[in-house]
């Protein structure tokens, strides 16, 4: 088992907050869940399933500690070759017991196995997926700064609704707490076939609606990660 890092935090973006009229008495949705997402580089001359190994044991501890669902994907293609992992739980609130509550499985003295490590608290504000796919998009974009964050959302409707289109489900992220100011959206597909024909999907997309769009992007990538555990 690997030295994994705790994550702090010290403050958020407004949270997302769905709410029904007061003559509807409906009982209000859901909100959608919050995750922490972490990044762990699998450094030169390593065995990636020692690291592999260690970081089941870490997430099967996290969900023990409170955590919802924990789940570990892989570079497949993209940047950078590590280990991605996902830990969902509802609310800062949430959160905030599960780390003032019982200590990580995690021990200060243990070996670091992998490389850098970067963790990141998201908001989810979409879902379209309703399972853990084998593979995944995994898409990042940063907009201007001159933007506000309301016009960053809106541009990011307007460019990830392509995704939408083309993949048919995939979930919407916003950067909530961490290391980069950026929207994301994951999208699933359990075959390549199944990949080659979304892209097709979203590149007709892009041509028709897209390409001359002022979307004011400052950087994106794409990477395609393949699921470990779920």
């Amino acid at each position: 088992m690997t030295y994994l890092p705790k994550c702090v935090v010290a403050c958020l973006f407004a949270a997302l907050s769905l709410t029904v009229t007061a003559d509807n008495h409906a009982e209000a949705p859901k909100a959608l869940p919050m995750a922490l997402w972490s990044t762990y580089e699998i450094p030169a001359g390593a065995r990636p399933s020692e690291i592999e190994a260690s970081l089941k044991e870490y997430l099967l501890g996290e969900e023990k500690r409170g955590f919802n669902n924990c789940a570990m994907y892989k570079h497949e293609f993209g940047s950078p070759r590590a280990f991605y992992t996902t830990c969902t739980f509802d609310d800062i609130d949430h959160f905030a017991r599960i780390m003032d509550g019982s200590p990580s499985v995690a021990s200060p003295d243990e070996v670091q196995l992998f490389g850098s490590h970067m963790d990141h608290i998201v908001l989810m504000t979409k879902q379209g997926m309703t399972k853990m796919p084998k593979y995944v998009l995994y898409a990042t974009t940063a907009f201007a700064p001159h933007l506000n964050h309301v016009q960053m959302q809106a541009k990011a409707e307007e460019f990830y609704s392509a995704y939408d289109d083309g993949f048919g489900a995939c979930n919407r992220y916003e950067h909530a707490w961490g290391p980069e100011l950026a929207f994301y959206a994951t999208c699933g597909f359990e075959s390549y076939a199944e990949f080659a024909a979304g892209v097709n999907k979203v590149m007709k997309i892009f041509e028709s609606r897209l390409a001359t769009a002022d979307l004011n992007i400052l950087s994106h990538r794409d990477d395609i990660l393949v699921k470990v555990m779920d």
